[in-house]
C-alpha cells in the first residue's frame, strides 16, 4: 500500500510516502543525497527518481519503505537555502522516531545515500536504528570531500583532448575552477548569513559552514549497530574505496560494485565530472542496479 504521510515540525511539515505491507516488517528509512533533490530523487526538473525506484524494488521484497522531502523542497515546508547539515540531521532524527511508532515496523534500518549516508550515522546514534545501510557515501571530512570533488573535476579538465582541451589549458580553466571553490568556502566561512549571491547563484553558506567542520568517522565510531556500505566502481563523485575504509564497534559489512555508479544504476564505461549531467540523463530510465537490490536483500534478511 502506497500512503502519503506528513510530520509535524516547529516550521511546518514534513511530507512524505510510505511504502507499506499493512503488517509489522522490517523497515528503511531513507535519507537523500544533498541538493534540492525530492524524495522520488529528482531535482532540476529532471526525473532520475533514484530513490522512487530503489523504495519500489526493495518493497518489491517485503520491505515496508520511508522516503521524504526535505525541508524546503517538494511538499515540505521551509526554505532550502537556509536549512544546514545539523537541520537536516534533526529532521531526519524526528522522521525515524515517528516512523517507528507505527504498527507496520518491527526492525527499522536507516538507508543514506550520498550525503544521507554521511547524516545517517548521527541519525542513528540518536535513534538507536537497528542498522545501517551506506550508498555512494565517504569516509573523510566534508571539507576535504569538497576539495577532493573540485580537484577531480580540474583534473578532468586538464585532460581533455583537442582545440577545448588547449583552450582551457591556455585560459587556465582548471587552475580557475579550484581557485572558485577555495573561494567560495572561505567566503562562507567567514559570514554568517545562512545564505549569500556568488556568480549569480544562491549559496546555503550555512550548509557549507556546517559541512566543513563535520566529519562523518567521528559519529562512525561511536556506532554499534550493523552496517553495510555500498559504493559502485564508476561513482566519480565519491572515492570508491572509502567503502573499505569504515570502521565502527560493530560488524561492517563493504562492497564495490564494479559497474555501478552513483544513480545507483549500470554504467559500463568511466564517467567525466565534466559532461556528468549529461550523461546522467542518458540513463534516466535504468532500473536500479540488480545487484545492489540482491546485497541489500540478503543483508537485511540475515538481520532479522
Amino acid at each position: 500500500m502506497k500512503q502519503e504521510m506528513t510530520i509535524t515540525t516547529a516550521y511546518g511539515t514534513i511530507a512524505g510516502t510510505f511504502l507499506s505491507h499493512e503488517e509489522p516488517r522490517a523497515t528503511i528509512v531513507m535519507l537523500s543525497g544533498s541538493g534540492p533533490s525530492d524524495r522520488d530523487g529528482n531535482m532540476g526538473g529532471v526525473g532520475f527518481n533514484t530513490y522512487a525506484k530503489l523504495a519500489e524494488a526493495l518493497y518489491d521484497h517485503g520491505y515496508n519503505v520511508f522516503r521524504y522531502d526535505k525541508q524546503g523542497i517538494g511538499k515540505s515546508d521551509g526554505d532550502f537555502n537556509k536549512v544546514g547539515l545539523h537541520d537536516l540531521i534533526s529532521d531526519a532524527i524526528l522522521v525515524v522516531r515517528t516512523i517507528r511508532q507505527l504498527a507496520d515496523v518491527n526492525r527499522l534500518y536507516l538507508l543514506g545515500h550520498s550525503e544521507g549516508a554521511v547524516l545517517a550515522p548521527a541519525v542513528q546514534l540518536e535513534t538507536k536504528a537497528d542498522g545501517l545501510i551506506l550508498l555512494s557515501g565517504f569516509h573523510e571530512s566534508s571539507k576535504q570531500m569538497f576539495l577532493y570533488q573540485a580537484d577531480a573535476l580540474a583534473k578532468d579538465i586538464e585532460h581533455v583532448k583537442g582545440i577545448k582541451g588547449l583552450f582551457y589549458r591556455l585560459t587556465g580553466v582548471a587552475k580557475k575552477v579550484r581557485q572558485r571553490q577555495d573561494d567560495l568556502l572561505e567566503r562562507s566561512l567567514r559570514t554568517n548569513v545562512s545564505s549569500f549571491k556568488y556568480r549569480g547563484q544562491v549559496v546555503n553558506a550555512k550548509w557549507i559552514r556546517e559541512h566543513a567542520s563535520y566529519d562523518v568517522r567521528e559519529r562512525l565510531e561511536h556506532v554499534t549497530v550493523p552496517v553495510l556500505a555500498i559504493t559502485g566502481g564508476r561513482d566519480v563523485q565519491v572515492p570508491p574505496e572509502h567503502v573499505h575504509m569504515i570502521q565502527t564497534k560493530g560488524e561492517v559489512t563493504s562492497s564495490i560494485i564494479d559497474d555501478m555508479n552513483h544513480l545507483l544504476v549500470t554504467r559500463e564505461s568511466p564517467h567525466s565530472l565534466l559532461t556528468l549531467h549529461k550523461e546522467y540523463r542518458e540513463a534516466i530510465d535504468a532500473p536500479i542496479h540488480p545487484k545492489l537490490v540482491q546485497e541489500l536483500d540478503e543483508w537485511l534478511k540475515k538481520q532479522s
